[in-house]
This record gives structure tokens, sequence and C-alpha cells, in this order.
């Protein structure tokens, strides 16, 4: 009797194994879904540790355009003062502008404050 149920017990796993064939391989597929989550998961959190650095580096960037488009305009002006300044043209009034000296034939007048009578 105890051979009946170990051969009744065999055909019951046996019979088990192959209701599900396919047992081995839907474990596979939870198991490559489970990882295929967390590994999503990660990197979602990971973007979000990202996301303040990120924002603090458009901050700098936007402020370091601002200065760019500062200096560009600074720049133009100066460029503009250099070609004033090296015009061949202007050498005698340049000279006269930028110093006390003058022409030969030129002399300078100085106004002096009006004194107030006692």
């Amino acid at each position: 009797m105890n051979s009946d149920r170990r051969a009744s017990q065999k055909v019951r796993r046996s019979s088990r194994s192959r209701h599900n064939p396919y047992r081995g391989t839907t474990a596979e597929i939870v198991l490559k879904l489970i990882l295929s989550w967390a590994i999503a998961l990660s990197a979602i959190a990971s973007l979000f540790k990202l996301l303040p650095y990120h924002l603090s580096q458009q901050a700098k960037l936007k402020e370091l355009r601002i200065q760019v488009q500062e200096t560009d305009a600074r720049v133009i002006k100066l460029r503009k003062q250099l070609n004033h300044n090296f015009d061949p043209q202007r050498t005698q009034s340049l000279m006269e502008q930028y110093s006390s000296l003058t022409a030969p034939n030129q002399s300078r007048i100085y106004w002096l404050p009006e004194e107030s009578e006692p």
C-alpha cells in the first residue's frame, strides 16, 4: 500500500510539472521585470538628486551670459574709443584735448574766478 501512495505522489508531482511547463520561463520573466523596475526607479531617483545641481548650474550660466553681454558692450565702447584716439586726422585735436600742449601759433587761455569786492 505504501508503494501505491508513492506511485500516486510521483504521478501527482509529475502532473504538476506537466501542468505548468513554462514555470521556469515565467520565473525568469518575473525576475527580469523586477530588476528592470528596480533599475528604472534608481535612475529616476538619481535624476531627482541631480536636478538641484542642474538648476544651480543653469543659474550660474545665466549670470555668466549677462557678464559676457556687459563685457561685449564695454569692448565695443573701448574699440570705438581706440579708433577715435588713433585717427591720424585728429592727432592735433587729441593732443590738445589730452595734454597741455597746443599748436605753436596758439596759446591757452585760463579763466580765473572773479574776486568779490569787500
